[in-house]
C-alpha cells in the first residue's frame, strides 16, 4: 500500500508539472511546481504517505485539466470534442474514487463559462456528459442500483459532510484541522497568494474549487488537504518566479523564513521514533500509538479462524492483527450513519460471534441507549487492559492454546 501511494504521488508531481508546462509556460516553473508538490506537498501533517482516496483521485484530477488544456489549444475539429469527452471522463473517475474530486472538472466548466460565456455551454454540457460516462458504467455494473447509490450519494449526506450535523461542530472540527494543514501547506499558500495575480485564471478557478471540495467532506481530517496540494503547488511556482523576478528584500525574506519553518516543523517528525511520528501525526487519536500491542495481544489470544470486534471502530487493528472483523463495518461513522449497522453489532454481540470484543471508544459515545453495554455485560467478561483498552472474551468461547497471559497484559 505505502508503494502504491508513492507511486501514484509521483505520477501526480509529474502530471502536475506538465500542466504546468502548459499554463504558465516555463520548464523551470514547471520544475518548481513539482519540487513543491514533492517537498512540502508531500508533508506528514497531512498523512501524505497514506493510500487515501485524495491522493487516488488526485491523479485523473489532474490529467483531466490536462485534457482540458490540449482542448484549449486546439478548440476546433472532432478531436477537440473528444480531448474534451476524455477530460470529462477523467473528472468522472475522480468522482468515483473520491466524491469531492469533483474540482477539476468544476473548474474546467466554470473557465469555459467565464470566458465563452454562451458559446462556452457547447462544450461545457459535452465535459459533463463525458464525467457522466464511468459514473453510468459503475451504476449499470452495480448489484443493486439503490445500494450503489447510498454508497456513493446518501453514505455521504447521512454522515459525512457538510450539510448534515451542527454548525458549530462542524466549525470545531475545521479549527482542530487547520493548524497540521498550516504546518503543511501554510508555505504553499502563501508563494499561491504571492503569484495570484500572475497565474493562469483556469489555476486560479481550479484551486477555488479544490477549496470547496476540501469543505465539502465535512469531517477535515488532514488528508482532506491532499485534494490541495496540486493547484496549490502550480500557483506557489507561480509565485516563486515572481518573487526570484521581480520581488522585494523583505518579500524573498519572508519567503526564506516561511521555508525554514516548514522544514524545521517536519524534520523532527522524519527522525523520530515510530511512537513519536504517531503521536506528532495524530494527537487526537491515541489508539494509533498503541495499536502495536493491542494488535498483538490479539494474536496471542485468538485463533486465526476467529473474529474480533472493535467498539466503536479501530480499521487498522484487524489488519495488524490479522484477524477478520466479526461485522462489517471497520469505522464508527459506518455504525453511526449506515442503517442496520447498529443492529448487526448487536447482533454480533448476542450471538458470541466475536472471540474477543476490544472496547476502544465507550460504547454510549455511538449507543446511547445502552443496548449494547447491555449486551456486553451479559455475554462477555473483562479478561484484560492492554495499553489502556478493555478486553472482553466470550464466555461461550473455549479456552485454546492461543490464550496465554492473565488479565493484567499491558
Amino acid at each position: 500500500m505505502r508503494a502504491t501511494a508513492a507511486a501514484v504521488a509521483a505520477l501526480v508531481v509529474a502530471a502536475t508539472m506538465l500542466l504546468t508546462l502548459r499554463l504558465a509556460r516555463g520548464r523551470i516553473t514547471a520544475a518548481t511546481a513539482g519540487m513543491l508538490a514533492a517537498t512540502v506537498g508531500a508533508s506528514p501533517f497531512i498523512e501524505s504517505f497514506t493510500l487515501s482516496g485524495e491522493l487516488l483521485a488526485s491523479l485523473p484530477a489532474v490529467l483531466s485539466l490536462l485534457c482540458f488544456c490540449g482542448y484549449l489549444r486546439a478548440p476546433e475539429g472532432n478531436r477537440a470534442w473528444l480531448t474534451l469527452a476524455g477530460a470529462g471522463a477523467l473528472t468522472g473517475i475522480a468522482v468515483l474514487i473520491k466524491q469531492s474530486a469533483f474540482d477539476a472538472g468544476l473548474a474546467a466548466v466554470v473557465f469555459l463559462l467565464w470566458r465563452e460565456r454562451r458559446r462556452g455551454l457547447a462544450p461545457a454540457g459535452i465535459l459533463v456528459a463525458g464525467a457522466l460516462v464511468p459514473v453510468a458504467i459503475a451504476a449499470a455494473s452495480a448489484a443493486r442500483l439503490s445500494d450503489w447509490v447510498y454508497a456513493v450519494v446518501g453514505y455521504r449526506l447521512d454522515g459525512g459532510s457538510l450539510v448534515n450535523g451542527s454548525l458549530a461542530g462542524r466549525l470545531h472540527q475545521l479549527a482542530l484541522s487547520l493548524p497540521p494543514a498550516g504546518k503543511a501547506l501554510g508555505l504553499l499558500a502563501l508563494l499561491a497568494a504571492v503569484g495570484w495575480r500572475r497565474s493562469p485564471l483556469l489555476a486560479r478557478i481550479w484551486l477555488g474549487a479544490a477549496v470547496l471540495g476540501v469543505l465539502g467532506g465535512g469531517n477535515f481530517h488532514p488528508h482532506y488537504y491532499l485534494q490541495l496540494v496540486p493547484p496549490l503547488s502550480l500557483l506557489g511556482a507561480v509565485g516563486v518566479r515572481t518573487l526570484w523576478l521581480s520581488a522585494p528584500r523583505p518579500a524573498l525574506a519572508t519567503a526564506a523564513a516561511a521555508a525554514a519553518a516548514s522544514l524545521a516543523l517536519a524534520l523532527p517528525v522524519a527522525w523520530a521514533t515510530t511512537g513519536k511520528q504517531a503521536q506528532a501525526i495524530w494527537p487526537r487519536d491515541p489508539h494509533l500509538v498503541h495499536d502495536a500491542a493491542l494488535a498483538r495481544y490479539v494474536r496471542e489470544h485468538t485463533l486465526p479462524r476467529q473474529r474480533v470486534l472493535a467498539v466503536w471502530a479501530d480499521a487498522d487493528l484487524y489488519y495488524l492483527a490479522d484477524r477478520r472483523p466479526a461485522v462489517r463495518y471497520l469505522w464508527s461513522q459506518n455504525v453511526a450513519s449506515i442503517p442496520g449497522a447498529m443492529e448487526e453489532v448487536h447482533r454480533a454481540l448476542a450471538t458470541q460471534s466475536a472471540a474477543l470484543v476490544l472496547v476502544v471508544q465507550p460504547p454510549g459515545k455511538l449507543d446511547p441507549s445502552g443496548r449494547t453495554a447491555e449486551l456486553l455485560r451479559a455475554n462477555y467478561r473483562r479478561v484484560a487492559r492492554v495499553a489502556g483498552v478493555y478486553v472482553y472474551r466470550s464466555r461461550i468461547q473455549r479456552k485454546t492454546n492461543a490464550t496465554t497471559k492473565p488479565s493484567n497484559a499491558t
